[in-house]
């Protein structure tokens, strides 16, 4: 085997030594796609290199067959053993027999730069993405070989060795390869994100380190590919990264890329600050069109296809600029054949819809219509597949290895329960309950939104015959804190073994209702498990059965013991409690209210409710009517009573979130009756109430006076009110509320109105985890604490750090 491949050498067998990234291009090259050219560094040769070393670091004297064992809870120890070994490598010479096949690689570029990718060819169950940086060098024999430990080193980074430990991974098992291609100015970069509805174009001027770095917000284009529709969101572009005009060309202002041996000043790129916001795009008309058909060829012939990085420039050989591929990414990791059917099968179905949440599973189908009976147990192994995930579905979510969906969104609380539980979902795929039978046997992808019919007579890969769930992500050990406290947001007990071991501050939603569900269901009273079973069957939960003065007593006593372990075990961090959140419709049944399930948004109506006359409601007077029922208050009585034993029995770090609330005279009533509980004799206890109704933009000083002392924004509602749709339904284009002017500026108005008054801000919808470049702009206008699901702590942990470092490096280049 050979150390180096150019990318249009590569063959479908070279795919287990080349890794995925170069094979991917390598293939849409043979294809006839635009694709740059470059060449990889097979992980032959970083075999051949580490063994030379004679290392100095005794935790590598046995080396190769040694042991990557830290001990984690002491990160400078960790980083003092990165820096020894990083440092020994770049000490180290390189086998002599690589450097003339390098020189001739690089010949065949004809660049003065070049951009080292580092990546793993690993099992697939490995999550690597994100944990090495690209490494960026002159493309001259010497500095090229430098730029090849340099990227060799990113796998033994503090972070690096810290991911080998955490899952087991010994050394020996690595099969590093580096992935090299030219580096030159940029008229414009980007990527693409392709989903099955949806085509998310994101671009910038120059090279794409501002976007890489957060230093820039892009332009955002989102095309939909069945009709070719296209909405565009100008971006925020306030730097422009570029190839130097030479080595000597000073570096004007700071860059935030830190590569071990290399200082900024011999970098060769630099950077351009853009002094006045420029309402201009970067890529013109005929640019995005140019774009737009290039990903239609590519899709056209690979579905899989999943994100793609591009280039706009000038080529010596080109009259016009012209677009290059630089990387591509697919779903289950092949360009031409599903590893998990063989393509030969006529018979194969496939269905691509929404991922909701991560992970992969192979189970047995269980279809569940609207008016069949929900069963009280599942088997095993089984992958519910239903029209929408709706609160009648929320116990059975531990019962299943997967859910598969006709309707739903990303903010549904279906999805938010999958992904707190950990099991894939993908939604979108229609007539699933009708093209999906009942004993089928389906593989369910919940990274890429795809689900797959197995049949009998065709083999499946070996690696995807157990489930494979959603892992516990890794956290980067820093010595350094945020200043932005990262909450959590959790509505499931079994959430509780994974809470002390993550990087938190405090559970920032607690979402009470979906708890009681899952608290009753748990309940060993025989009373209460009959009650539940018929309740499940019948589609609907009568929290008012609660109410009743017999089961008062144990409602209290059941949500009190659940709750106490949480707040032990986050002691002293605090625990914020949103009472239940109960806005469905009312219907008088047999002299009982009854809560039916959210619904989707139609006639105008809040997107959890759907009315009609059959109802008999007067749907106006239910939607103004902004006094809570005497049910409701009885229930919220309940849980007064629930949080006043915790008082008593000593846990003080838990505090009330009320959700929903459209007017102070309605605060005021439930103020009244929290005096009247005695929670109000401590002085720990707050009360916030959650910032999601638009009004409150204009009445948060008339709050504050009627006294609430801090809220929290919940993007999910605050954004379908603010902009009249369903939060079932946002996915048709992903992020463009999220982005848009107006969301923004009610975020900032509610965060500074809370700086001016002295109270904490929180922001706990699922806005920051599904579009973190938003966390950036929370960071930077002061928002207290940014409370994510379980699934999404690793990335907003970066990206707070990321951000609190990003702005005091632009207050310098301010000043310079």
């Amino acid at each position: 085997m050979d150390n180096f491949y150019g990318l249009h050498e590569i063959q479908s067998d070279h795919r287990d030594f080349v890794g995925e990234p170069a094979f991917y291009l390598s293939q849409l090259l043979h294809q006839g796609h635009p694709v740059l050219p470059g060449f990889v560094v097979t992980d032959h040769l970083f075999w051949e290199f580490l063994e030379t070393i004679n290392w100095l670091e005794p935790r590598f004297v046995d080396f190769p067959e040694l042991s990557l064992y830290f001990d984690i809870n002491q990160p400078r120890q960790l980083q003092i053993i990165a820096q020894h070994l990083c440092q020994q490598m770049m000490d180290s010479h390189l086998p002599p027999s690589s450097s003339q096949p390098i020189q001739d690689s690089i010949d065949k570029l004809k660049t003065s730069a070049l951009i080292f990718y580092p990546s793993l060819n690993t099992p697939h169950h490995l999550q690597t993405s994100g944990l090495f940086e690209s490494v960026i060098g002159w493309a001259d024999t010497q500095k090229a070989l430098v730029g090849l430990k340099q990227a060799y080193c990113e796998f033994f980074r503090a972070k690096s060795l810290l991911y080998w430990q955490r899952y087991k991974i010994e050394l020996q098992n690595l099969r590093p390869v580096v992935l090299v291609q030219p580096l030159q100015s940029a008229i414009a970069s980007g990527f693409v994100e392709i989903r099955p509805n949806c085509w998310e174009i994101n671009s910038t001027w120059g090279l794409e380190f501002s976007l890489l770095w957060g230093e820039s917000h892009p332009d955002i284009y989102l095309i939909q590919p069945q009709t070719g529709i296209i909405q565009q969101q100008l971006g925020s572009k306030t730097i422009i990264y570029n190839l130097k005009s030479s080595p000597d060309q000073p570096t004007k202002y700071p860059i935030p890329q830190k590569q071990f041996g290399t200082p900024i000043s011999q970098f060769p790129i630099s950077a351009t600050l853009i002094s006045e916001p420029q309402q201009i795009f970067s890529l013109t008309p005929e640019q995005l069109q140019q774009l737009i058909k290039i990903i239609q060829q590519i899709i056209q012939s690979n579905p899989a296809i999943t994100r793609l990085d591009w280039r706009l420039f000038q080529q010596p050989q080109d009259q016009e600029p012209q677009f290059y591929l630089v990387g591509a990414k697919c779903s289950e990791n092949s360009l031409y054949s599903n590893p998990i059917i063989s393509d030969s099968s006529s018979n194969q179905q496939r269905f691509r819809g929404l991922a909701l949440a991560s992970g992969k599973s192979r189970g047995t189908a269980y279809i569940l219509t609207e008016t069949d009976p929900i069963p009280s147990q599942l088997p095993e192994n089984t992958v519910l597949v239903v029209t929408a995930i709706t609160w009648d579905y929320l116990p059975l979510l531990k019962q299943i290895v997967a859910i598969v969906a006709e309707q739903g969104g990303m903010t549904s609380h279906g999805a938010i329960v999958a992904r707190e539980i950990g099991i894939p979902a993908v939604c979108g795929i229609v007539n699933a309950t009708m093209k999906i039978k009942t004993g089928e046997s389906i593989f369910v992808d919940g990274n890429y939104g795809e689900v797959y019919i197995i049949k009998k007579e065709f083999p499946v890969n070996k690696m995807f015959s157990q489930p494979s769930f959603q892992q516990q992500q890794l956290v980067e050990i820093s010595s350094n804190v945020n200043s932005t406290a990262l909450m959590v947001n959790i509505s499931q007990l079994s959430s509780l073994q994974r809470l002390d071991s993550l990087p938190i501050d405090g559970v920032g939603l607690l979402r009470s209702e979906l708890m009681a569900i899952e608290v009753l269901e748990r309940s060993e009273h025989p009373t209460i498990n009959s009650w539940i079973s018929q309740e499940i069957g019948s589609k609907f939960y009568n929290f008012n059965d609660w109410i009743l003065s017999e089961k008062q007593p144990i409602f209290v006593q059941k949500m009190a013991e659940q709750l106490d372990q949480i707040v032990t075990i986050l002691s002293p961090r605090p625990v914020y409690y949103r009472a239940f959140d109960l806005r469905e419709v009312e219907q008088s049944v047999s002299g009982l209210t009854y809560f039916y399930p959210h619904q989707p948004l139609t006639n105008g109506g809040r997107g959890d409710q759907k009315l009609s006359s059959q109802d008999g409601i007067d749907r106006g007077n239910f939607l103004a009517s902004e006094s809570p029922s005497l049910e409701r208050l009885a229930l919220f009585d309940l849980e007064l009573k629930v949080l006043l034993e915790l008082y008593k029995s000593g846990d003080k770090n838990i505090h009330l979130i009320l959700p929903f609330i459209r007017s102070v005279e309605e605060f005021l009533i439930y103020k009244h009756r929290i005096e009247a509980s005695q929670l109000s004799h401590y002085p720990e206890f707050q009360v916030w109430i959650m910032a999601e109704v638009p009004s409150i933009l204009f009445l948060l000083p008339d709050y504050l006076k009627a006294g609430v002392q801090g809220i929290s924004i919940g993007t999910n509602d605050l954004t379908q009110l603010l902009f009249g749709i369903d939060r079932n339904q946002m996915q048709v284009f992903p992020g463009l509320y999220e982005s848009n002017p107006a969301f923004k500026k009610a975020i900032k108005q509610l965060i500074e109105m809370a700086k001016t008054a002295n109270i904490p801000c929180s922001i706990c919808g699922d806005a920051p985890a599904l579009y973190p470049e938003l966390i950036e702009d929370l960071v930077r206008w002061g928002i207290t604490s940014i409370s994510v699901n379980l699934d999404a702590i690793e990335s907003t942990y970066m990206a707070i750090a990321k951000s609190e470092k990003q702005i005091p490096l632009e207050t310098s280049r301010h000043h310079l």
